[in-house]
């Protein structure tokens, strides 16, 4: 959705605003120090202008196909994931790092040299 090259509703275009304001708020909470970008207050204003928006507004097809129930890109580097609300009007908006740097559990593999002995 964030990558679409034509937004063909007046929805599409809301939503793409608010999408990339969420992802500019992002890469501004990378570039002061934030390992996780949900940690920043200007990325959980974004996120709470996204979940106002969907309160009175119903998703359009794109965004749900994409963020609704499944983990969307938003941009290289990042994902995020819309749930809708069960009971009242607000759901939530959860927008993590996606590089191989934020996560700290998985061991980068790296490719094995063999040495092997001049004059043989």
């Amino acid at each position: 959705m964030i990558l679409a090259k034509v937004h063909t509703t007046p929805k599409q275009r809301d939503e793409f605003r608010l999408l990339v304001a969420i992802r500019f708020a992002c890469l501004m909470a990378l570039a002061k120090g934030h390992t996780d970008p949900m940690d920043c207050p200007r990325v959980q204003v974004r996120c709470a202008e996204l979940v106002k928006h969907f309160a009175y507004h119903h998703p359009s097809p794109a965004f749900y196909r994409q963020f609704i129930r499944h983990t969307g890109e938003l941009g290289l580097n990042f994902c995020l994931r819309f749930t809708e609300p069960l009971q009242g009007l607000y759901g939530k908006v959860m927008v993590w790092r996606n590089d191989s740097q934020a996560v700290t559990n998985v061991h980068p593999l790296h490719t094995l040299t063999t040495v092997t002995p001049v004059g043989r």
